[in-house]
């Protein structure tokens, strides 16, 4: 019987090195450690609920039985302070032990019959939140949550750890054989293509930059591609907009669906969801991505996106570039920045500022119609989509990468921008009890 909901299941790197480095641990007599994860989840419209993982508590050395017949046993008070927690913070609760081995890891005879009574105990008390069951694995995952209001189990369709490199486990996803078309690209690892299939992606603005991502994320591979873009193909965009046509600018085509044309030529089993709107009109769509390309025209755009991303652990690549008059001569100029949830964000780096904000809600200056090329769009979004790439499949072998760069026009230049070397390297603007749908409390 098919299972009414599909699960998306999200931690945070942090947290996630939190939990192995504590269940690592030695007990005096116990084989194993034993923790408790705290999530928030929410459903979303076609039944899809998102649990993201807030905080891990682990358990304290006295609360452990010794049972040698068992790897861990924990008494009654270990489980009722994790319930007080969740029943005060309306929280979901995870049971979470380690299988101290690597690849795929499953429950033991004994986690099956002892574990799901556990996990059904933090359902009742908190009832509209997603609780379970977790086992890590030294670098993967095996889950199983009752959804809110439910009493089965269920297996999530997608289990990640947010940070740099990503790590996607997709539970049930099959393994297709490589296709010829991406023989050349085999390098970036033998999962990538799988990667590629069952990743999704969002595109904010189908513009200049835009359309270069969308068009390359084809040639990778990318199957799942969102595009929120609520503009007509005008004949100014012609100059940058790759697959516009003249002939669309009489016929007044909506961008979304050069985009549609363009990706579906490239790679036509891509499942491409095209929205002719702001996304803030359908935010629960891009709160399913696994990765966003941002490239609005205004600061307020930006910090709102990066807000959303924030809230619902999404990895968020802004590009963006100006031209602007310096010593009566213009200047090129553009960034590309990856805003990872629990590292540096657009404030942190400097980028995004209460000033700059101040300034165009002021409408000094002008904020909107910006000067846009082709061949400058093509540099930062190739860069965008290569960052990308070794986010989404970690061929570079390089961790916890910080991307803050600076493009220089007029000389060709691009590098690390100079307050790379000055910004905090934990984010206090968006931390992770933030996580999930707002809360207003009241004082």
């Amino acid at each position: 019987m098919r299972n009414k909901y599909k699960v998306w299941f999200k931690i945070p790197k942090q947290i996630h090195l939190k939990m192995l480095g504590d269940l690592r641990r030695s007990h005096s007599f116990a084989y194993e450690r034993v923790g408790f994860l705290f999530t928030t989840s929410k459903l979303l419209s076609d039944n899809t609920i998102l649990v993201l993982a807030k905080d891990y508590s682990p358990v304290d050395d006295k609360n452990y039985i010794d049972d040698n017949k068992v790897g861990a046993k924990i008494n009654s008070t270990a489980i009722r302070n994790a319930m007080q927690r969740v029943m005060e913070n309306n929280e979901g609760c995870f049971h979470v032990h380690l299988h101290n081995h690597t690849g795929a890891t499953y429950p033991s005879r004994t986690d099956e019959v002892g574990l799901p009574p556990v996990a059904k105990s933090f359902a009742n008390v908190s009832p509209n939140q997603a609780s379970g069951i977790l086992i890590l694995s030294e670098d993967s995952f095996y889950a199983s949550v009752i959804c809110p209001n439910e009493k089965k189990f269920i297996t999530p369709e997608l289990i990640s750890v947010v940070g740099y490199p990503l790590n996607l486990c997709f539970p049930g996803a099959k393994m297709n054989a490589r296709r010829k078309s991406l023989d050349r690209q085999s390098f970036l690892g033998v999962k990538s293509q799988h990667v590629f299939e069952n990743i999704k992606v969002g595109i904010i603005g189908y513009g200049g930059g835009g359309s270069h991502i969308g068009q390359q994320l084809a040639h990778l591979g990318v199957k799942n591609i969102l595009i929120f873009d609520d503009d007509k193909v005008e004949e100014t965009n012609l100059n940058r907009l790759i697959g516009a046509w003249f002939s669309d600018v009489k016929k007044a085509v909506l961008k979304i669906n050069v985009a549609k044309r363009i990706i579906k030529k490239i790679l036509p089993s891509v499942q491409i969801v095209c929205i002719n709107k702001r996304w803030q009109e359908k935010a629960e769509l891009l709160q399913l991505c696994d990765v966003v390309f941002g490239s609005a025209d205004t600061y307020a755009e930006r910090q709102q996106l990066e807000a959303e991303c924030r809230r619902y652990l999404i990895p968020l690549i802004d590009i963006g570039m100006d031209v602007h008059i310096l010593d009566n001569a213009y200047e090129m100029s553009g960034q590309i920045i990856l805003s990872m949830p629990g590292s540096p964000c657009m404030k942190c780096f400097g980028f995004l500022t209460d000033k700059k904000l101040a300034l165009e809600a002021a409408k000094y200056g002008d904020v909107g119609g910006r000067p846009q090329v082709v061949w400058a769009n093509g540099v930062l979004a190739s860069t965008a989509v290569g960052a990308f790439v070794d986010l989404a499949t970690g061929w570079t072998k390089t961790e916890d990468k910080l991307i803050y760069l600076s493009y220089g026009g007029n000389k060709g230049t691009l590098g690390n921008h100079i307050r790379l070397e000055y910004a905090e390297k934990i984010c206090t603007h968006y931390t992770f009890d933030q996580l999930g749908v707002p809360v207003f409390k009241k004082f």
